[in-house]
C-alpha cells in the first residue's frame, strides 16, 4: 500500500497505533491526552509524540516541488526572488521601501495564546520537551529508544534555529522548556550573536549525528526519518552559510577559519556518506531525470533527506502540486505551464561544458539564443521542454509540446493574437521532476512524488565551494567535474570548465554549477542571499558582486518572449497540418540527440521567430520594472508583535522598532 500519512516520516504500521488517527497526531500534547510519564516514559507513546513533531515541522510545509525545507513549517521558497521565475514581489518593487516593524517577516511567530501554535519557538519547545522528558521519565526506555528520541530532537531543534538565523540573523537561543507565565524569566533571553547561534546549531547536529541511526540501521520501513548521515550533511550546509559573506566579513581570505571549518565538516560528511553507500546516481542525463521519480518511497543512493508524499485519494494526506503547476492543460495540468525567463536559458553550459554566455552576457562558444536548445548541457533537456519535443504523461506517452502564437491584423491596424495550448509567455517551460506515470486525473491532485530536500550532489557542491574559497582550485574543479561527468559532459578541458587559476573564478564556477544542478529545487534564493548577490553596498561590507565579477540582480529584469509564427497574418493556425506531420524529438530515445536538436532547429528557423512581449513579464502598470533590492532586506528585523510583547529585544539595524526608532543591532554579526 502506498504510504498513508507522511510528515517526512513513513509510519511503520500505518495508523494502527492503538486506534490512533490523524487528528490524534495533530492534537496530541504531552500534558493533554497523556501524562508526561506516559508520554515520555512509554516507547510507543514517545515515538508518537516525535511523529507529531515531524508533522508540525513538515506537513503542508511549502515543500511541494520545487521547494526545499527552506523554512520549517508553512512558508515560502522565494523562487520569484531569483532568476528562475519572474514577478515583481514587494522586495523587488522600487516604489516600496520596507523598513517598518510592520514590514518585517512574520516567521518569528504569533503572540502567545491559550492554545499552542505551530510557530518556530513552539517547535523548539517540543524538542526541549523531548530532551527533558526522556531524562526525567525515561527510566524504562531502552537505550536505542532514548538515542533515537534525543537524536531526532537535537536535529529538529538545530534545523529550526538555523531557519530563524537565516531570516533574522541574531535570535534568542532557547534550550529548555519555558513557562509562558514566567515573564521575568523570559527577559533573560536576548538576541544572541550569529556566532553563538551557529555554534549551538552545529553542536546540536553533532549530538544528533552521535545518537541517530544510519539509514540502514533505521531500516527501509522507516525511510524518511532523520539519520546520522543527514545530520552530518546538514552541518555542512550550516557551516557553508556561516563562512559565506552574509555572516563572514573575512570571506575573501583563503585562510579564513570559517571556510576551513566548513571544509573539514563537509569532508567528514562526504567521507561517511560515501562509506554508507551514498553517491551520485546514474551515468546519464536520463538517469539523472529518472532519479526524481523512479524511487518513490524507496531509498536512492543520492538522497540524503526526503519528504515523503502520499498518492492516496485522502484529503488528509499531503500531495504534491508540482505537476499541476508545470503541466499543460492538455496534459492534465492547471494552465500554461511554468514559464522560463529567457535569461535562465543562458545559465546552462554548452554540451561540452563550456559557457554559453560570458560575464557581459554575450553569447559565446556557438550559443544561439534564438535556437537556445542546440548543443546544450544534457541536463538542459530534462530541466526544460519546448515546441517539437515529446513530454509524455500517463494518458499519452507520446504527447508533444507545442507552444507558439500567431497574429491577425485587424482593419484598424491592431492585432489579435492566438495561441496553441498555452499562452506562450516563454518558448520554454520547466519539466524537471515530472513523473510520466503519475495520475493526471483532476489536475494531479493525488500526486505523491517525493521531494528530495538534500541530495549528494549538493554536498559535493558544498565541498567544491569550500575548496575554492580555501584556495584549493584544482580540487574544486575536480569536484565539479564529478557532477558533470555523471550526466555525460565529456572530460576534455576539465569538463568544459577550462583552466581556472583564480580563487574567485572558482567560486563563480561553483555558484554557476549550483544554478544548473539544483535548478528549481528551492536552493537558488539561499545562494543569492548568502553571497549577497542582489547588490553591492561597501558601507555595509558588501562588495561580493564586484569582487567576484558577477552582475548584481539589481537593475535587471526577467524577460519573456513569444515563439511567433513568422510571415503569417490570419486567424487559423497556419501550422496545424505542419506539426501533425513533424516527427517530434524524443530526448529519451534519440540515437544522436544533438543531430535531433539540429533537425528541430531547422524546423524552428523555417517557421518561427522569437518576438518581444507587448507587456514585459516584470512590469508595474505595464511598464518594465527592474529589480530593486535594498540592503536591509538580507536579514529581516523583528516584527512589531514580537517587539511589543518582548520590549527588551533590540531591533535590527536598517529597520524601525515598535516606536519607529532606528534599530541598533547588527544582525549579521
Amino acid at each position: 500500500m502506498k504510504k498513508r500519512i507522511l510528515y517526512t516520516v513513513l509510519l511503520a504500521a500505518g495508523l494502527t497505533f492503538s486506534g490512533c488517527s490523524d487528528q490524534f497526531l495533530q492534537d496530541m500534547n504531552p500534558y493533554d491526552s497523556y501524562s508526561p510519564e506516559k508520554t515520555f516514559g512509554i516507547e510507543s507513546n514517545l515515538d508518537l509524540y516525535i511523529q507529531n513533531v515531524y508533522y508540525n515541522y513538515f506537513y503542508k510545509s511549502g515543500m511541494t516541488p520545487p521547494q526545499s525545507y527552506g523554512l520549517s513549517g508553512s512558508w515560502n521558497d522565494y523562487s520569484t526572488y531569483t532568476e528562475e521565475k519572474w514577478g515583481i514581489e514587494k522586495k523587488f518593487d522600487a516604489s516600496r521601501s520596507l523598513k517598518k516593524a510592520t514590514d518585517c517577516e512574520t516567521y518569528f511567530g504569533s503572540n502567545l495564546a491559550t492554545n499552542i501554535k505551530n510557530d518556530p519557538y513552539s517547535r523548539i519547545r517540543s524538542c526541549n520537551e523531548i530532551l527533558e522528558g526522556v531524562d526525567e521519565y525515561g527510566q524504562d526506555l531502552s537505550e536505542a529508544a532514548i538515542k533515537k528520541a534525543k537524536g531526532q530532537a537535537y536535529f529538529f531543534r538545530a534545523m529550526q534555529l538555523f531557519d530563524l538565523v537565516r531570516v533574522y540573523g541574531a535570535v534568542p537561543v532557547v534550550n529548555k522548556v519555558l513557562m509562558a507565565a514566567d515573564r521575568e524569566g523570559a527577559k533573560d533571553y536576548n538576541r544572541e550573536s550569529v556566532e553563538t547561534c551557529v555554534n549551538q546549531i552545529l553542536s546540536d547536529l553533532k549530538e544528533a549525528a552521535n545518537l541517530l541511526p544510519t539509514r540502514k540501521e533505521w531500516g527501509s520501513d522507516q525511510y524518511g526519518r532523520l539519520t546520522k548521515e543527514a545530520a552530518l550533511a546538514y552541518r555542512s550546509r550550516v557551516a557553508l552559510v556561516f563562512a559565506s559573506p552574509i555572516f563572514n566579513a573575512d570571506w575573501n581570505n583563503t585562510g579564513s577559519k570559517r571556510w576551513k571549518d566548513a571544509l573539514d565538516i563537509t569532508l567528514e560528511a562526504q567521507a561517511f556518506l560515501s562509506s554508507e553507500g551514498y553517491g551520485l546516481y546514474g551515468n546519464s542525463a536520463k538517469d539523472w531525470n529518472e532519479m526524481f521519480y523512479k524511487f518513490d518511497n524507496q531509498e536512492c543512493k543520492e538522497v540524503i533527506m526526503v519528504k515523503l508524499l502520499a498518492s492516496s485519494t485522502s484529503k488528509n494526506d499531503e500531495h504534491s502540486g508540482w505537476q499541476k503547476t508545470i503541466r499543460l492543460k492538455t496534459m492534465g495540468g492547471s494552465g500554461s505551464g511554468y514559464h522560463v525567463p529567457m535569461g535562465m536559458l543562458d545559465i546552462f553550459p554548452m554540451a561540452d561544458g563550456s559557457k554559453a554566455v560570458n560575464d557581459d552576457g554575450e553569447a559565446i562558444n556557438g550559443y544561439d539564443r534564438s535556437l537556445f536548445f542546440k548543443n546544450r548541457d544534457p541536463r538542459f533537456y530534462y530541466t526544460f521542454t519546448f515546441s517539437g519535443v515529446k513530454w509524455g504523461y500517463d494518458q499519452d506517452a507520446d504527447a508533444v509540446v507545442w507552444n507558439y502564437r500567431w497574429s491577425e491584423t485587424k482593419e484598424d491596424g491592431s492585432q489579435l493574437h492566438y495561441y496553441t495550448e498555452n499562452e506562450g509567455s516563454s518558448p520554454a517551460i520547466v519539466r524537471k521532476m515530472s513523473d510520466p506515470a503519475e495520475n493526471s486525473a483532476n489536475t494531479y491532485q493525488w500526486d505523491g512524488t517525493d521531494v528530495y530536500e538534500y541530495r549528494y550532489a549538493e554536498l559535493l557542491l558544498n565541498l567544491a565551494e569550500c575548496y575554492a574559497a580555501t584556495g584549493d582550485i584544482s580540487n574544486s574543479v575536480k569536484t565539479i567535474g564529478e557532477i558533470r561527468a555523471r550526466v555525460g559532459i565529456p572530460a576534455s578541458n576539465n569538463y568544459g570548465l577550462g583552466t581556472i587559476t583564480d580563487k574567485n573564478e572558482a567560486i563563480k564556477a561553483c555558484l554557476r554549477e549550483r544554478q544548473v544542478e539544483l535548478a528549481y529545487e528551492g536552493k537558488r534564493y539561499w545562494d543569492l542571499w548568502r553571497w549577497m548577490l542582489y547588490n553591492d553596498d561597501a558601507s555595509d561590507n558588501n562588495t561580493t558582486c564586484t569582487t567576484l565579477g558577477i552582475e548584481p540582480l539589481n537593475g535587471t529584469a526577467r524577460v519573456g518572449k513569444y515563439l511567433q509564427v513568422k510571415d503569417y497574418d490570419g486567424k487559423a493556425d497556419p501550422l496545424a497540418s505542419v506539426i501533425a506531420d513533424f516527427e517530434p524529438v524524443d530526448v529519451d530515445n534519440a540515437a544522436d540527440l544533438q543531430a535531433e536538436m539540429n533537425r528541430l532547429g531547422e524546423f524552428w528557423s523555417q517557421h518561427f521567430v522569437l518576438e518581444d512581449r507587448e507587456t514585459p513579464v516584470d512590469n508595474v502598470n505595464g511598464q518594465e520594472a527592474v529589480i530593486s533590492w535594498q540592503e536591509n532586506y538580507y536579514l529581516s528585523g523583528l516584527p512589531s508583535n514580537v517587539l511589543n510583547m518582548n520590549p527588551w529585544l533590540e531591533q535590527s539595524k536598517g529597520w524601525l522598532d515598535y516606536y519607529e526608532s532606528e534599530g541598533t543591532l547588527d544582525a549579521r554579526k
